[in-house]
């Protein structure tokens, strides 16, 4: 969809880029430009740059670049022409017409989709033919303004009640497949969810994206299923309860591990618990919570081993995106559903008052089923010490928790220090070697431009034409004469014909024009090609060498061809290259 390029550079003017960052992130600013640990992967020197000037950034670790409509489009997982109809919203500022593109449809049907399931489930709940899923639900002490406030429901114990009711809707089986509601399965379509009580999902904006459902029967091939990943809902992207949970005023969030422990939490008064989304925390669950500005997240979950288990990998995922974490260690019930109904509201506040730092918690594990009154076990204890303390990133940190370990093995602190730098200077020896077996392998292909790898030389000479036909489009037509053969990969070609065909139609070229035909991927290779020959932007020179390049290329292709061509073949080709020199 193309929208009026003065609409569009009103819509960036409104939302002036550190100003809309900044509520995702923290920025440092340094001298004209901005700085942070990217949002969109993990890392641990900030590679994240934010450049007022040209209102863009540009991350040198992943990749990521673009303008402030991209920076929408990846952060809040949006298509392009609902990016810009968000930060409308924000400014206060109309679209200029209520067009729709096929990927915004697709997304507004399977919302629309999802409201209709939800409310349906809901009402099936509060009827005769829902008892079975109230009876559960009261059962676990959920009272209806709890059950009315997260839209609790219930699918019935019928396999076609759902598929009926939307296909009267006008939902195509098709529709409802894609978006998770019904099963198809040698030619017959059936509902996904039977007899289950339903937990709906939200996005942030409050949009139903999925399901989760708790099957009542005890023969169920699964006790929890959620919606398959559709076009709105990604597992690893979301959180449950996040919805409510960000406009708490805890300055702190409660990760957990089921939707019971979540809703108990809410309705005991703690609202900042969410969890995951049957499956432990993911890296990208991680940054979504250190974009959340909460100070802190204290991890909740199960007392058994998958849990502790769970607490130790969020730890690491955390720390990485940047959150500090404390562990909440139950004694007496199995979760935080049954501790709150056994021991109070109180008692659980008192404990997320006590709840110990991440790294107190693990070094306290290492000492589980050892006695350290003996030797052996003393080794044993500093070995998993030693691996462990070469984790923490934090230099002061390390040297508190060094102390620690050295105090409770009986060994001199300098002995400690002295294994801990080694196994970190191990470690990273290791994960260079690692980067670099990740670098050279086949299956390490570049899925923006997978001919890059193969023609290095043409690439890096397409970028350069690209740079400098961005910052001088009154050169396009000399440099397409220049160049008889074209580009030597599909991307660039579609780069540099892109901006051919918006420069000929009389349009300015922007950084931001790139959102409407290019992914978030490709926008962010651009503007990566746009940072990189900055230098050469304007060098007749240098574009000069970056076609003597593609046309040395285009003639090599023509005489390994020319072996295989006609008499008739050879003749043309010949003219044709007389023609080119005579230029």
């Amino acid at each position: 969809m193309a929208l009026p390029e003065g609409f569009l550079q009103e819509l960036r003017d409104s939302n002036e880029i550190v100003s809309v960052i900044e509520n995702y992130v923290e920025l440092k600013r340094s001298g004209s430009t901005y700085s942070c640990r990217c949002p969109f992967h993990s890392e641990r020197t900030p590679s994240f740059h934010v450049y007022p000037n040209t209102q863009s950034y540009y991350c040198f670790g992943c990749g990521a670049g673009g303008d402030v409509i991209t920076f929408i489009r990846t952060i809040e997982n949006l298509d392009y022409i609902e990016a810009v109809r968000f930060l409308a919203q924000r400014s206060g500022m109309a679209m200029p017409e209520d067009r729709d593109d096929d990927s915004t449809r697709r997304r507004r049907r399977l919302y629309e989709m999802n409201r209709e399931a939800g409310k349906f489930f809901h009402r099936q709940l509060f009827s005769p033919e829902g008892a079975d899923g109230w009876n559960y639900i009261t059962g676990r002490q959920l009272t209806e303004h709890t059950i009315r406030h997260f839209g609790l429901g219930y699918a019935v114990n019928d396999y076609h009640k759902l598929h009926y009711y939307m296909r009267n809707l006008g939902f195509s089986e098709d529709e409802l497949v894609e978006g998770s509601l019904l099963v198809r399965n040698n030619n017959r379509v059936y509902d996904k969810f039977v007899n289950r009580v339903m937990f709906p999902i939200f996005d942030t904006r409050g949009n139903i994206i999925a399901f989760g459902g708790r099957a009542l029967a005890s023969d169920a091939p699964a006790k929890y299923l959620n919606s398959s990943e559709t076009y709105v809902f990604q597992k690893r992207d979301n959180l449950f309860a996040l919805n409510y949970a960000k406009n708490s005023k805890a300055d702190y969030f409660i990760l957990c591990e089921g939707y019971m422990d979540v809703i108990s939490m809410h309705q005991a008064g703690f609202d900042s618990a969410v969890a995951t989304l049957g499956t432990a925390i993911t890296a990208t669950q991680a940054r979504l919570i250190g974009r959340m500005g909460k100070s802190e997240v204290i991890l909740s979950y199960d007392s058994d081993g998958p849990g502790q288990k769970a607490a130790s990998r969020g730890i690491n995922l955390l720390s990485e995106a940047g959150v500090k974490a404390r562990v909440l260690q139950m004694t007496g019930a199995k979760d935080p559903d049954e501790y709150i109904k056994k021991f109070g509201a109180q008692a659980f506040a008192h404990l997320i008052e006590s709840s110990g730092g991440a790294i107190d918690y693990e070094m306290g594990k290492l000492c589980v089923g050892l006695d350290l009154n003996k030797e052996e076990d003393r080794a044993a204890y500093l070995k998993k010490a030693v691996a462990f303390l070469a984790q923490i990133r934090s230099q002061l940190e390390r040297a508190v928790y060094v102390s620690k370990a050295a105090e409770t093995a009986r060994v001199p602190s300098e002995t400690v220090r002295y294994a801990v730098e080694s196994e970190i200077a191990r470690q990273k020896k290791k994960s260079d070697r690692d980067e670099y077996r990740t670098l050279i392998s086949p299956r390490n292909t570049d899925k923006v431009n997978p001919e890059a790898a193969r023609l290095p030389r043409e690439e890096k000479a397409e970028r350069g034409i690209i740079c400098f036909a961005f910052h001088n489009p009154e050169k396009l037509a000399v440099l397409r004469r220049k160049l008889p053969g074209g580009f030597a990969t599909d991307f660039n070609r579609r780069v540099f014909e892109f901006m051919e065909q918006k420069h000929n139609s009389g349009e300015n070229l922007t950084g931001g024009m790139f959102n409407e035909a290019f992914t978030t991927e490709e926008v962010g290779r651009i503007y990566g090609t746009l940072n990189d020959f900055s230098q050469f932007a304007n060098s007749e020179e240098a574009v000069n060498d970056y076609i003597k390049v593609l046309n040395e290329y285009h003639d090599n292709i023509n005489q390994i061809e020319a072996g295989s061509m006609t008499e008739d073949d050879l003749l043309s080709l010949a003219q044709k290259l007389k023609e080119k020199k005579s230029k």
